[in-house]
């Protein structure tokens, strides 16, 4: 079990593994279309089911959602130094931008602590009909 001091430090960890994360996704998803953009969004589910796993906690997966989030909508919002935008207002661009917050987002909701696998692919809280 870590203390509280290594808790919070992995956690700023995983903020900045999101962070970092979404920087190199954001250039990666339009240079290689569509296998960037592929990577990119499984980079970022990785990183978030990483986060969930090391810390067997919502808490985890949350903390580099949270810095993917940040990061991605800050550079959506702001262009480059030389006037250029990092996201074009192509559909790989939108499809980044939500398609990461939806996994972000499907992935921090999963019982990190409590059930031993995916709560969706678990079947736990499925009806089970006696024939």
């Amino acid at each position: 079990m870590l203390s509280t001091v290594g808790r919070v430090a992995a956690y700023i960890g995983l903020f900045v593994l999101g962070c970092a994360v979404a920087a190199v996704g954001a250039f990666a998803q339009a240079a290689y279309l569509p296998g960037g953009l592929i990577a990119a969004l499984a980079g970022a589910g990785g990183a978030f089911v990483v986060g969930g796993y090391a810390m067997r906690s919502k808490g985890g997966a949350l903390a580099p959602a949270a810095g993917w989030l940040v990061t991605a909508f800050y550079i959506a919002a702001n262009p480059r130094p030389e006037g250029d935008w990092v996201f074009t207002s192509g559909a790989t661009s939108y499809l980044f931008l939500f398609g990461g917050s939806i996994i972000g987002v499907t992935i921090a909701m999963q019982p990190w602590g409590g059930t031993p696998g995916f709560l969706l692919l678990s079947g736990e809280r499925t009806p089970h009909k006696n024939t």
